[in-house]
């Protein structure tokens, strides 16, 4: 990837997110829930399985975070953002089609994570250098 300080404040961009709702979901997933709208019952294996996801969630905002600041990571830092943030937004699309709107809190975390995920494909592409990091 090119150094740039541009690139740079876009791996930090795409991480704060990552790291804020990661870590949110991963310490109160209940509170986490109730501010998108929904409503998530406190059985253990349900909160496990939320507290894991945020746990992939905000490590890949570490490894995001890593990125900026280690210009060896940049690539795999990009790449992971770009694969986190699409596979979410993604996800809840295809959630639209089969299950039905699923309410305007989480129509809007979709539509930021689509936007993020294009962030780091731009951010890919532009900064690129076109050489294989193998």
């Amino acid at each position: 990837m090119k150094e740039s300080r541009t690139f740079k404040v876009i791996l930090i961009v795409l991480a704060l997110p990552l790291l804020f709702f990661g870590g949110w979901r991963l310490v109160d997933p209940i509170g986490f829930y109730t501010f998108t709208g929904l409503e998530l019952p406190s059985t253990a294996g349900l909160l496990s399985e939320v507290r894991g996801t945020g746990g992939i969630i905000m490590f890949s905002g570490l490894v995001v975070a890593l990125g900026a600041s280690r210009h060896s990571w940049s690539r795999t830092a990009v790449v992971l953002a770009a694969v986190v943030f699409l596979a979410l937004g993604l996800a809840r699309l295809l959630g639209i089609a089969l299950d039905g709107s699923p309410g305007k809190e989480v129509i809007q975390a979709m539509a930021t994570e689509l936007a993020l995920g294009s962030l780091a494909l731009f951010a890919f592409f532009k900064y690129g250098d076109g050489k294989s990091s193998a």
